[in-house]
């Protein structure tokens, strides 16, 4: 018998996974937040998510609630499919309904998993087995709630757990019901440090502030904001990210081959490929209209930040990003270094001797 799943949060990732896994004929509850559930009535009373473009179906969803107890009743597993800012607010009202046995994971992570250790332990869950992946399985966008409409779907998706001693059992036990094929990576900080959001995102909101502003939206972020100088900026960041997972002992895809291999693109640079993708090319004008956009206010605080707090304990120089995020904290007067996800919020008191590796392995 299939497992039952809940999906917990229902933005474009959440209700096109619960909608794929409620097409495949799984048990599937969807979970919002509440203060974000106006959206739950309406596919209450449509039954469930409609999915056009690369993948098409409706999915009867058997239950959409806001209430995180009625939607873990008898989950076995458990998919966090939330901005990272959403994952505590998520983790607080589901955390004391989580029950022994249980693999919670979030997608994409962004290393959330290390930080909701520390939440679950604080509400003495015991017995959940966290993990998490780099990257939602499909590029999306809700035309309206309980109608996704999704516009390519990976061909491939990073996954570890915490402990990452624990990955084969994590990946067997969802592989059979995932989207798209799982590698097993080396654990939760390749899977966060291989979300290529900050790479793109990033550099690409702070070079067309401009255009953002003036323009509200109106042109293709990814191709028409996307050009060769915006490009090179992206593959200066995508350098140094690179260079901090090799300190920590990491050998990190690059943007390119990560884009053409999970969306059989082609071309020899990153602007090459993504003129050549209907991907993200092909839908129209898609970009965002304001700078406090989660472009920044997520990925920089969630990703950049802590690339460059790893950088900064290991001495690893990263120039371009620390630039970006100083922009984007001035732009939206925050300051992201404070906020953001640091070593020591995932939990490292230290990057000296091996500490790293083996909290990773063996769990905190």
């Amino acid at each position: 018998m299939k497992p039952v799943v809940a999906v917990l949060g229902a933005g474009n990732g959440g209700q096109a996974l619960a909608g794929h896994l409620a097409i495949n004929d799984y048990r599937v509850r969807l979970f919002e937040h509440p203060d974000f559930g106006e959206k739950i009535p309406i596919i209450e009373s449509k039954g469930g998510i409609e999915l056009r473009g690369s993948l098409k179906g409706f999915g009867r969803i058997e239950k959409a609630t806001v209430n995180a107890e009625e939607a873990l009743a008898g989950a076995e597993i458990v998919y966090v499919v939330a901005p990272s800012f959403a994952q505590k607010p998520i983790i607080d009202l589901a955390g004391p309904h989580f029950g022994e046995g249980m693999k919670v994971i979030f997608i994409p992570g962004n290393f959330g998993s290390l930080e909701a250790a520390k939440w679950l332990d604080a509400g003495k869950a015991k017995g959940v087995l966290l993990g998490e992946t780099n990257t939602l399985p499909y590029a999306c966008r809700q035309v309206e709630p309980g109608i996704v409409d999704v516009w390519g779907v990976k061909t491939k998706v990073l996954m570890a757990a915490l402990p990452s001693k624990r990955n084969k059992e994590l990946v067997q036990a969802v592989s059979d019901m995932f989207p798209t094929a799982i590698v097993d990576a080396s654990n939760v900080l390749e899977t966060g440090l291989s979300n290529l959001n900050m790479v793109v995102h990033c550099p690409t909101m702070i070079l067309n502030t401009g255009r953002i502003e003036s323009e509200k939206g109106n042109f293709r972020f990814y191709t028409d904001g996307m050009s060769p100088s915006v490009c090179k900026i992206s593959e200066f960041v995508d350098r140094e990210r690179i260079f901090v997972g090799k300190a920590l002992g990491l050998q990190l895809q690059s943007q390119i081959q990560w884009l053409k291999e999970t969306y059989s693109l082609k071309g020899e640079t990153l602007y090459d490929v993504l003129q050549s993708s209907n991907v993200y090319g092909g839908h129209g004008a898609d970009a965002p209209k304001t700078l406090s956009h989660r472009y920044l206010t997520e990925d920089v605080p969630f990703l950049l930040v802590p690339v460059a707090s790893f950088g900064r304990a290991l001495g690893v120089p990263c120039p371009v990003i620390e630039s970006i995020i100083l922009l984007a904290g001035k732009i939206n007067d925050r300051d992201f270094f404070s906020e953001g996800r640091t070593i020591e919020r995932m939990g490292f008191s230290s990057v000296r001797n091996g500490d790293v590796a083996v909290r990773l392995t063996e769990g905190f």
